[in-house]
């Protein structure tokens, strides 16, 4: 296959998607031989068009994406995003991205309220799931983060969360 029609065939898959494409999805199309080399490629050569989209890596793979400079004057036409987390979700999510595999009684003492409804919830929108049972009396369920997390968090992998001195920096700069 040409390198134009991968191209096209990338770009079109990933507005199709709507959500991230992995490498192995484009293998079923495409030459394997340096496959990611030229994925980032395209992707690259797509976010120097300036077109108002962008083509970012989440989550283990591409996905396109409206430029986030974009987004606040288009709210008002496209609305609100309904998929938004509360205060709870988002201190157990944190939680659970930094400590996992973690249980619920250890969300618990560390947040210091019941958190049993914001891990239903989160379980629900497949932004963690189970990993196994802790070896210890009562096996209680670990959690762990998924790729929807990621996806949602907009981060390739839990590497790219921010340290601790780093979040206080941020808090303290009002950023």
């Amino acid at each position: 296959m040409d390198k134009t029609r991968e191209k096209k065939i990338f770009y079109a898959s990933l507005f199709l998607s709507g959500t991230p494409l992995e490498k192995k999805f484009f293998r079923a199309f495409f030459e394997p031989m340096n496959l990611e080399n030229r994925l980032l490629e395209y992707a690259e050569e797509f976010n120097r068009l300036d077109t108002g989209l962008k083509i970012r890596m989440v989550s283990g793979g591409f996905q396109l994406v409206t430029e986030s400079s974009l987004v606040e004057e288009l709210r008002p036409h496209f609305g609100e995003k309904s998929d938004a987390l509360g205060r709870a979700s988002l201190e157990t999510a944190a939680i659970i991205a930094y400590k996992q595999p973690v249980t619920r009684l250890e969300i618990d003492e560390i947040r210091g309220v019941n958190s049993s409804g914001t891990v239903k919830y989160l379980l629900d929108r497949n932004l963690i799931k189970v990993a196994g049972r802790k070896d210890v009396p009562g096996k209680p369920l670990l959690y762990v983060t998924t790729k929807q997390f990621l996806e949602y968090f907009g981060m390739n992998d839990l590497s790219e969360m921010p340290t601790f001195r780093e979040w206080q920096e941020l808090k303290q700069s009002g950023g």
